[in-house]
């Protein structure tokens, strides 16, 4: 995972929970702390991040503005906004493998435990408390079935894996990455459209 990130790269990536998805396609470079994501949670959603600013466009935001700036430095250690701007906390269950076996063409399937991941993960941006949450709704959180397929290069290109939960059915996330390496621009949306969250919003977010 390391060696996926350590460049620009764009990432897709999916999670489903019953009827409900949330679908996500990004260009980021995690070295330079850029990234610019489209998607739908249900709603569109249109976010990008340059270091530790971050830049919201959501219907379900309540501003005058179109964009909603936020600094990431003043959000909660726990909170779920941090986490989603820390890419590798969306690989987070990698650090719980405890079998895997190739199967062809690059192509690994194994077994994970949530809560070795939660254990090894960084307390940094959520991604303990993640783990751990994900871990709490899990039916066997010592038992997470994924598949994983590797490029030549050892990096990386698809992930998905399935947690059955003691009341949302299947939670089942997709993750695929390509173009590593090709340059990455994020730039900041126009001032004039743009708004700073107010300090009574950070207790929310």
């Amino acid at each position: 995972m390391d060696r996926s990130l350590a460049g620009p790269l764009t990432m897709d990536a999916s999670v489903k929970a019953g009827n409900q998805s949330i679908t996500m396609s990004g260009k980021m470079d995690p070295a330079a702390r850029t990234l610019h994501l489209t998607g739908k949670a249900p709603e569109p959603i249109e976010a990008r991040l340059i270091g530790d600013a971050a830049y919201l466009k959501s219907d379900s935001l309540d501003g005058e503005k179109p964009w909603m700036k936020i600094d990431l430095t003043k959000l909660r250690p726990n909170s779920s906004l941090r986490q989603s701007f820390d890419l590798k906390s969306q690989t987070g269950l990698i650090g719980g493998v405890v079998s895997a076996q190739e199967v062809g063409g690059g192509r690994y399937t194994g077994v994970a435990d949530l809560e070795k991941a939660a254990a090894a993960a960084n307390s940094e941006a959520g991604m303990r408390e993640g783990l751990e949450s994900t871990a709490k709704l899990a039916k066997d959180p010592k038992a997470v079935p994924f598949e994983a397929t590797l490029d030549a290069d050892g990096r990386l290109t698809a992930l998905s894996y399935t947690i059955a939960t003691k009341k949302l059915g299947d939670l089942v996330t997709e993750m695929r990455m390509s173009d590593f390496g090709k340059p990455v621009t994020v730039d900041a949306p126009p001032a004039s459209e743009t708004e700073a969250a107010s300090e009574e919003m950070y207790k929310f977010l």
